[in-house]
């Protein structure tokens, strides 16, 4: 009697790299920095206030607290969390919104109106953060936060964070993809 006896190979799917996994996890935080500092960037080096960019940009800070938050929540609370993320975000929006349509622009600084929106952006992200009880949220809020003293006190400084920031971000890509290649190589 022959047996046949029927091999069944898996095949093998190829893991993802903690590389990626990393930085993906961890790409709406870098998002919110960065485009953070390219608002403040762009209004320094243009010299004109910029409320259509912080008007789309702050929505897109309120999805990426959305989704932060609805990791960290049970099925029960989602809608309450999205509703009150959508009403704290609202209300994040207006006053920016306030601040570059009434008199205060005309008695201050364009730049300074820029640091004040950076400001209130960054309160915002904490303030995100606490409530929905995700630590990266109350990170990224507070670099925002201590970008904003930082910017001011360096005048055009923005630039040179958002290119510390660029530069920092490719150095772990390359520190991350040398590590991967080291494991590889030995596994």
């Amino acid at each position: 009697m022959t047996s046949i006896e029927e091999t069944t190979t898996t095949p093998q799917i190829p893991q993802r790299s903690w590389i990626w996994r990393g930085l993906i996890d961890n790409l709406p935080y870098v998002a919110i920095i960065v485009l953070g500092l390219v608002g403040i960037s762009w209004t320094s080096f243009t010299g004109t206030p910029s409320p259509n960019y912080w008007l789309v940009v702050t929505p897109i800070f309120a999805l990426i607290c959305i989704v932060a938050g609805w990791i960290h929540t049970d099925r029960g609370g989602r809608l309450a969390m999205v509703v009150t993320q959508v009403l704290q975000w609202a209300a994040f929006l207006l006053a920016m919104y306030l601040l570059t349509v009434s008199a205060v622009t005309r008695s201050v600084d364009v730049n300074a109106i820029a640091l004040m929106i950076l400001t209130q952006l960054a309160l915002g992200v904490f303030v995100s953060g606490l409530n929905l009880r995700a630590w990266r949220l109350c990170l990224t809020g507070a670099f925002l936060g201590v970008s904003v003293p930082t910017i001011a006190w360096l005048q055009d400084a923005s630039l040179f964070l958002l290119g510390v920031a660029v530069v920092l971000i490719v150095l772990m890509l390359i520190y991350w993809w040398i590590g991967d290649r080291k494991r590889r190589a030995v596994a």
